[in-house]
């Protein structure tokens, strides 16, 4: 018995070529698990995932953009083998002013688009 377990010629001995590939019909159809992709479903999946990744890269963009900020404005000499503390408390300071500033522009934003739908009440800005 072969180490993957039994095969189709079982009693053949023959040394000859292991096929590693399945029996589709066995499995009830495709090993790729697709189905109907170019359906409704199929094209919001695709439109799900093209989301995710422009998501992913907009939070790759704000951690580089970050990081560059805080190293131009820290890291005034030449760094060694590790960061010291006024370096690290620089560095937490403008990663925390940073994340306020998002938080409170978004905020301003969602105000301003409440009271530009009409739900808004007299509040100036």
């Amino acid at each position: 018995m072969p180490f993957w377990g039994g095969s189709k010629n079982d009693g053949d001995t023959s040394g000859g070529e292991t096929s590693f590939t399945s029996d589709d019909a066995a499995y009830g159809g495709s090993s790729m698990g697709g189905g109907d992709i170019g359906g409704a479903g199929g094209a919001e999946e695709i439109q799900q995932f093209a989301l995710a990744i422009q998501q992913s890269i907009v939070v790759q963009k704000v951690i580089s953009s970050l990081t560059d900020t805080s190293f131009e404005k820290c890291i005034t000499s030449k760094p060694g083998e590790s960061l010291s503390g006024s370096n690290v408390a620089c560095i937490h300071s403008i990663v925390n002013k940073m994340i306020d500033t998002n938080e409170f522009m978004m905020g301003r934003l969602a105000k301003k688009q409440q009271q530009a739908s009409g739900g808004g009440g007299g509040g100036g800005f």
